[in-house]
């Protein structure tokens, strides 16, 4: 029930993203813990794939590694906040995004009723994470005018 519930409270959210990015050439998405296997697939498979808008998923704990290096005020950030024991690291991420970059949205679990379920939620953001972002998917496809069926190369030729 609180995934459904999410997954409707976050239309308004996901227009704004689609708003905001639609016109991104880079997104990059950040995040760490039970969120990252999410914010990888999201990267490579939604936007990549299906979008073909540059992306790359980082653990927002590698980020002081060398990525933020490329922060710039109009670079496309998309955080996903975790609600378990990494969280901390996340908001060490968006901090510095905080001050760098004007073109960052989070998605935060706690928004969204994940506070609720108290020290398992992290169990559950995998979840969360991917019924969430599949709604910012189908709105930043409708918003770019460019349909998650097109592909250019997949089932067109062998490789």
């Amino acid at each position: 029930a609180a995934i459904e519930d999410a997954v409707s409270y976050s239309l308004t959210p996901a227009k704004a993203f689609a708003e905001a990015y639609k016109d991104s050439p880079v997104i990059y998405v950040m995040s760490s813990g039970a969120t990252q296997k999410v914010a990888y697939s999201f990267s490579i498979c939604l936007l990549m794939e299906m979008q073909w808008i540059n992306s790359s998923a980082i653990h927002s704990d590698e980020f002081f590694n060398g990525p933020f290096e490329i922060t710039e005020p109009d670079t496309a950030f998309l955080l996903l906040k975790s609600t378990g024991a990494t969280r901390a690291v996340d908001e060490r991420t968006l901090a510095f995004l905080g001050k760098f970059s004007e073109h960052t949205t989070v998605i935060d679990g706690f928004d969204y009723g994940m506070k609720e379920l108290g020290e398992v939620s992290g169990y559950y953001d995998h979840s969360f994470y991917s019924e969430i972002l599949g709604v910012y998917n189908h709105l930043l496809a409708d918003r770019r005018q460019h349909p998650l069926s097109w592909r250019k190369y997949m089932w067109k030729y062998n490789y």
